[in-house]
């Protein structure tokens, strides 16, 4: 039963990858690229000087929602995912999760503009938004808004259970039991978990997303130099097989552009609708400020973080030879070791504790504003904490190839839904980017209120209409 399962998910996951998001998302990306004249790319630098905005007690600061949607997208896909990737889909599969980033930048910044745009003040009187709140608010559809929800929390519900596998599985090479591993995720997790504030959360995420990803990257530069001599020719490598397929490893083009796509969406998430009910937690001085901060987010996750992944991988000519024998983080591991001996091997499952647990803190808190946005009470927050204990748990100990694909699944869904909905939304996003750009150049500081855009003034625009707004 659970074969045949898992086999028509597999198939239907081909098909919606290979031919539906491919579509949509190149079609919606470079629209937005062109419309927003490459924002992704101009503001780039901007955006990263951004990092640094303060909290008040409208909501979390812009760097803790950065960090929350970092964290979210920082896991497993950007370490055995990578790996799955380039095994699967040949050296060229990572071009295609950087194209995938480049572009998918601009439905970033849409998506989280129009999550802060529309955002609300949630019973306990901070922000709260995404698409799961604008659906219903903005749209005027209710029940699209409820299933959008719930394809959010059974996707991130079900990612959970990937993020304490690969824990599991990272910790067995150190003959530490899942039993136990399972047990100590269950705890920590409840700890912060049933924390009834949101800040405890976001200030997890904000601790542990630098002090996991700094040295990671540092590492990963180390190496790089260190090899320096060898890089021209992986990238080489990396650019043939993007358009040609790896016969070696088995892969078409078609599987290189389809294996990026897939683990580029599901690392960094850019248009799929999880990170802007971040984006909309966030207390800043204008929509598309929060909006420039979660384009830096897909850029540090794919351009940075899977690349530095990748690099160790294709570096280390001794782990392509473990293709086969190997498999996803066990590869990463083996290929670190190579790299920097013993030391690399425990750097990197110290890496995969920190990357993948915080996607389960990331997780969780888009799993709680979707759980929120279906009914305001406690009660659905506490049923959502539960179902991600008991994933947490079910995940460390079973390997769990289902909850790939039903996250995959249910993810490829929810980006069809999102996409679409952002792309007829996209004109607030546009007009605020304008009035964001012309404050830049005046040399002010870009503050909003409904009243500088009647164009697109709105009832369910409900936190915006002080004249005075400086809630950053």
């Amino acid at each position: 039963m659970l074969a045949t399962l898992e086999n028509f998910i597999g198939t239907a996951n081909s098909y919606i990858y290979n031919y539906i998001i491919l579509s949509i998302f190149f079609i919606v990306a470079i629209y937005f690229t062109i419309r927003l004249k490459g924002v992704q790319f101009r503001q780039l630098f901007h955006a990263a000087k951004l990092l640094g905005s303060k909290s008040t007690d409208g909501g979390i600061s812009g760097f803790a929602a950065y960090s929350v949607s970092t964290a979210s997208r920082v896991g497993t896909g950007n370490m055995a995912g990578v790996i799955t990737a380039i095994v699967a889909g040949g050296p060229g599969a990572l071009f295609w999760m950087w194209v995938m980033a480049l572009f998918g930048g601009s439905l970033a910044f849409v998506e989280s503009t129009l999550a802060q745009l529309y955002k609300e003040k949630g019973i306990d009187g901070k922000f709260v938004g995404g698409a799961s709140y604008f659906i219903r608010s903005r749209m005027g559809k209710p029940g699209l808004a409820v299933v959008f929800a719930v394809l959010m929390i059974l996707t991130y519900t079900a990612f959970n259970g990937v993020q304490a596998n690969t824990i599991a599985s990272a910790l067995v090479k150190y003959n530490i039991s899942t039993n136990v591993t399972a047990i100590v995720l269950m705890v920590l997790t409840a700890v912060i978990l049933l924390n009834p504030k949101r800040e405890t959360l976001a200030f997890a995420c904000s601790i542990v997303v630098p002090v996991m990803a700094i040295p990671y990257i540092l590492i990963g530069l180390f190496i790089f130099v260190t090899n320096f001599g060898a890089v021209p020719a992986m990238f080489s490598t990396i650019l043939k097989y993007a358009f040609t397929g790896d016969a070696v490893m088995g892969a078409t083009i078609g599987t290189a552009v389809s294996q990026g796509l897939r683990r580029g969406l599901f690392s960094n998430e850019a248009g799929m609708g999880g990170a802007p009910h971040a984006a909309a937690a966030a207390a800043t001085s204008h929509p598309a400020r929060q909006g420039l901060l979660q384009m830096f987010s897909v850029f540090t996750d794919t351009l940075v973080i899977c690349s530095t992944s990748a690099f160790i991988f294709l570096l280390s000519p001794e782990a392509l030879k473990q293709v086969g024998t190997l498999q996803g983080i066990g590869i990463l591991q083996f290929a670190m070791e190579s790299h920097l001996g013993q030391f690399g091997s425990i750097f990197v499952t110290a890496c995969v504790l920190l990357f993948a647990y915080s996607s389960v803190l990331g997780n969780f808190f888009y799993i709680r504003t979707g759980a929120s946005s279906i009914h305001k009470s406690k009660f659905p927050e506490y049923i959502v904490a539960a179902m991600t204990l008991f994933m947490v748990v079910v995940g460390a100990i079973v390997n769990m190839p289902l909850a790939w694909n039903l996250g995959d699944f249910f993810m490829g869904i929810m980006a069809i839904v999102n996409i679409i909905i952002i792309f007829m939304m996209v004109r607030p996003a546009d007009v605020l980017l304008k009035d964001y750009e012309k404050q830049q150049k005046e040399g002010v500081k870009p503050v909003y209120n409904v009243d500088r855009t009647p164009e697109i003034r709105h009832p369910s625009i409900t936190c915006w209409s002080d004249k005075n707004n400086t809630n950053d």
